[in-house]
């Protein structure tokens, strides 16, 4: 993961989610292009500025990749605001990125313009998949996965010249009802075991908002209730969701507990998916300890990642 507390214009963090460690380097790559999101590998996708070529690349080699520009993917209202001098990249949304088929093959799913798309190396142009909205996106064991109103997916390609498609592996209807404009799905890799979290609006109570978690059950086909992360904890963002082990590398933080961002329900605090109780979030907590960047990360799109 990506940060740039305490840092000089060029000069980032690396975070190692699983163990807390960091390391500060310098990526002179940000000059010329900009930051649309960053895989779970710890790969950066970039847009070159001049010719809107996206580029992924290796932080700690400094390798990059190049991929297909975008320009077809824009909307005529990027277009034009291109042509007016405005740094296009400054308008692109991405909300999740990953690499699939054995690595060979880069999926992003854009939030504006909206649209998820996979290309591989050499390609000239990107090859959409499906337009519709995604409530969450996340790459998890080779695979990815998208969840919106009907559940879970994946994107499934194939040697067999069919196009890449999105399959459902877990329908949600029987599992809970989902309202699209009051709701929202959230995606969870955690730590090795996918799982989804549903956020839906609590008619009782103060807290305003309700949180069930579900292991994705991929052989059966369906959501399983679960009450609980196996110990660890979940930092949770509108578009992002990242695992950690609780009380292991963060001792501050409370095991099973879903930790909010800021466009996730406003003030950030912690909710226990054991229990529903409301813990307050961790107190003398410095301005820039590796929890608030967790804190600052997952919240907003793509771009807010560092």
């Amino acid at each position: 993961m990506l940060d740039k507390a305490l840092a000089r214009p060029r000069r980032h963090r690396l975070l190692n989610v699983s163990t807390g460690e960091c390391i500060r380097m310098d990526l002179p790559e940000f000059a010329e292009h900009t930051l649309l999101a960053l895989t779970p590998e710890g790969l950066l996708l970039l847009l070159l500025k001049s010719t809107l070529v996206v580029r992924l690349l290796n932080p700690l080699t400094r390798q990059l990749t190049d991929l297909p520009p975008m320009t077809a993917l824009l909307r005529p209202g990027q277009h034009r605001s291109r042509q007016c001098g405005v740094e296009i990249g400054r308008t692109i949304n991405v909300s999740g990125v990953g690499l699939v088929a054995d690595a060979s093959m880069v999926a992003v799913n854009f939030f504006d313009p909206r649209g998820l798309v996979v290309a591989k190396p050499g390609d000239e142009s990107w090859t959409m998949v499906d337009k519709e909205y995604m409530n969450s996106v996340l790459p998890f064991a080779g695979r990815f996965y998208c969840a919106n109103y009907r559940g879970v997916m994946v994107l499934t390609t194939s040697s067999d010249q069919q196009p890449p498609r999105l399959q459902l592996v877990a329908d949600r209807s029987d599992s809970f009802d989902f309202y699209r404009m009051a709701h929202s799905l959230h995606l969870v890799d955690n730590g090795g075991e996918l799982m989804l979290v549903h956020r839906a609006l609590s008619l009782d109570g103060e807290y305003g908002r309700s949180y069930d978690a579900y292991r994705v059950d991929l052989e059966a086909g369906v959501l399983a209730p679960a009450k609980g992360f196996n110990g660890r904890a979940v930092f949770m963002g509108m578009c992002r969701s990242i695992s950690v082990p609780a009380e292991a590398a963060y001792p501050s933080v409370a095991a099973d507990t879903i930790y909010l961002g800021r466009d996730c329900g406003g003030q950030i605090q912690g909710y226990n998916i054991a229990d529903g109780s409301i813990c307050s979030l961790i107190e003398a907590v410095c301005p820039h300890s590796i929890v608030d960047c967790l804190r600052c990360c997952i919240q907003g799109l793509g771009k807010q990642l560092a």
